[in-house]
């Protein structure tokens, strides 16, 4: 099969669909791999028709991702741990204990500190100990939000306010550009950027980010009407 003349764009799309929380809706999920599926049988598609899609279903996907993070994220690297630390020996439990107190495991695990102290197999038991202890983290953190539904919905309708808000701000920096066409390309493209952030393979829009847009298009433009 021919690769897509974007296939590196429909794999990075890929894999965000493939890792969607698994609190997400069924009918999203599904919307995203039709999304993905009819561009990656279409290779007339452009780069930009692939990212504004990777837009569109980041956007959707934000509330329940965020959501789902602010119910889980609190102590979930304290859980991975223990969850870790039940699956390896006694003695390599021993070794990393007092290193791992001060960084985040996965960092441990990158570092040449995790090569000089541990043996072949003591690394294959913690990088194994890690893939099954997330599995099992996502499920327990899947469960808590079935069991706090109230809480967790609540949790999604902040996050989708979080959106619409964002999302005006945005468009309201894109409408200076209407009334500055001297400077409306440059805004276009500032707010272009800026919704780049809700790419579902990008991270997430900043709020100050959009607020200092905000401000500097806002100075620009009435800097202009005052030389007028």
């Amino acid at each position: 099969m021919t690769n897509h003349p974007h296939q590196a764009f429909i794999d990075e799309l890929k894999i965000a669909v493939k890792e969607l929380v698994p609190t997400t809706p069924a009918e999203l999920i599904q919307e995203a791999k039709e999304i993905l599926s009819n561009l990656e049988k279409n290779p007339s598609v452009t780069s930009e028709n692939i990212h504004k899609a990777m837009t569109e279903i980041g956007q959707k996907e934000y509330p329940y991702r965020k959501a789902y993070h602010d119910m889980c994220d609190g102590d979930a690297e304290t859980r991975l741990k223990k969850l870790i630390y039940e699956r390896i020996d006694e003695e390599v439990k021993r070794k990393i204990e007092e290193t791992v107190q001060y960084v985040l495991l996965e960092d441990f695990v990158k570092s040449e500190l995790f090569e000089e102290m541990l043996s072949a197999d003591e690394r294959y038991q913690i990088t194994n100990a890690i893939l099954l202890a997330k599995e099992d983290l996502e499920h327990q953190c899947t469960d808590e939000c079935t069991h706090k539904q109230e809480e967790y919905d609540a949790l999604i309708e902040k996050r989708e306010e979080e959106v619409r808000v964002w999302q005006k701000m945005i468009d309201d920096i894109r409408l200076l550009g209407i009334a500055s066409p001297e400077h409306a390309s440059d805004i276009h493209a500032a707010c272009d950027r800026l919704e780049e952030g809700w790419s579902i393979t990008q991270r997430d829009p900043s709020k100050e980010e959009i607020e200092k847009e905000m401000e500097y298009w806002k100075e620009v433009t009435s800097q202009e009407g005052d030389e007028e």
